[in-house]
């Protein structure tokens, strides 16, 4: 849990200054859409951009102090909802309630959850077996949206992992996108996603963009100290995410000490054409989108990790913060395969984190990724086995 008090401008400035002069403006959007790299506070800026519109104080808002804005440290304003992906249940029903389909234990880890939002800005939101935006989640936004509030401000809707609205036939999406079509009259909705490919085009273009820079190296160190870590460990783990803080803190949580040895041991394990290791790779990999699926996608953070360096290496980037040896490694690789495709193995890679949300049969996404690797290495076009 973060210690000491974080200030969203002071990390992302340009983004907050644009969403103060629509304030200051009186030119409020119905509907923004934001965007970026993963980690970079996308979600926090949406939560701050919420309490600027409801904060009491005309001095300064958000002034962090008002009635408004001490309801916003739990996330329990009024005017404030939030949407997140759900289970799905056979319980729902077109008018029930989306909380109310869900198990106890579901039900009390969002409710804990979004407490510890409020806390932690960089709190990630993951309710177990969650694989979409559900329909029922829009529905009932439906029914509530248009009544009227009988709080001062603005009705505010946040939508977290916005592309998950796409998912199944997209039935989610569509029935949001009617009242992006016909929104209600003080009301803004806040799509928050870092895969904007995966919406639809008509959402996309009833949405003003916010778009988020990745966070730098200095202000990915500094929100790690800002948990009580120590400046070398944060600046080690810094320099390793790349501006992601989601990925910053996991390697600071984690057991392992050198992270990049493991990165590379893992991406060695996929080039090399060994039937003993990719066994090993997949079965420890499918155990482990089965159990822990957050390792499991760590796990795949971390190769992309190690090709994204590769890549660097080869356009001739400075990488001096890394080891000699890891950066001689990188240099070998490219040396070795001078033509692969890097860009589509990250995609690849990226589709496979993403896996677990199509509820696809693991062993055959990892069987498949292996070999769509291999050829990609060679910059051919690669096939799946289906």
């Amino acid at each position: 849990m973060v210690k000491k008090k974080m200030i969203f401008s002071d990390y992302q400035p340009i983004v907050w200054e644009r969403l103060l002069r629509a304030k200051s403006n009186k030119r409020i959007g119905s509907a923004y859409l934001f965007t970026g790299p993963r980690g970079c506070g996308k979600e926090w800026g949406a939560i701050e951009f919420s309490k600027l519109l409801n904060c009491e104080s005309h001095d300064d808002p958000p002034c962090n102090n008002c009635p408004a804005c001490v309801k916003y440290g739990s996330l329990q304003h009024p005017n404030f909802k939030l949407v997140v992906p759900l289970p799905g249940s056979d319980k729902s029903t077109q008018s029930s309630d989306p909380l109310d389909t869900l198990k106890k234990e579901d039900f009390e880890y969002l409710s804990d959850a979004i407490l510890k939002k409020g806390m932690d800005p960089f709190y990630k939101i993951q309710v177990p077996s969650a694989r979409r935006i559900t329909i029922n989640s829009i529905r009932d936004l439906r029914r509530t949206i248009y009544l009227k509030s009988h709080s001062k401000g603005r009705k505010t809707v946040l939508i977290f992992e916005a592309h998950l609205l796409s998912e199944g036939m997209g039935e989610s999406a569509n029935a949001l996108l009617k009242i992006l079509e016909e929104p209600p009259q003080d009301t803004t909705l806040i799509l928050v996603t870092d895969k904007k490919s995966a919406l639809l085009p008509t959402v996309i273009s009833r949405c003003q963009p916010i778009n988020f820079p990745a966070l730098s190296l200095e202000k990915t160190r500094l929100i790690l100290e800002k948990y009580d870590i120590d400046n070398v460990m944060a600046t080690q783990a810094a320099i390793v995410a790349g501006g992601d803080i989601h990925l910053a803190k996991d390697i600071t949580d984690h057991p392992t000490g050198d992270i990049l040895t493991e990165a590379e041991k893992l991406a060695k394990l996929m080039i090399r054409v060994n039937e003993k290791g990719w066994r090993e790779f997949i079965n420890t990999n499918a155990m482990l989108a089965a159990r822990k699926p957050k390792e499991f996608k760590f796990n795949i953070y971390l190769i992309q990790l190690w090709f994204s360096h590769a890549y660097q290496v080869r356009l001739g980037e400075s990488l001096s913060l890394l080891m000699p040896e890891t950066i001689a490694s990188l240099e070998k690789f490219n040396h070795t395969y001078p033509k692969a495709d890097l860009s589509e193995i990250n995609t690849v890679l990226e589709e496979t984190a993403e896996s677990l949300v199509r509820n696809l049969y693991t062993p055959l996404t990892l069987t498949n990724l292996l070999i769509t690797v291999q050829e990609l290495l060679k910059n051919k076009i690669p096939t799946k086995i289906i």
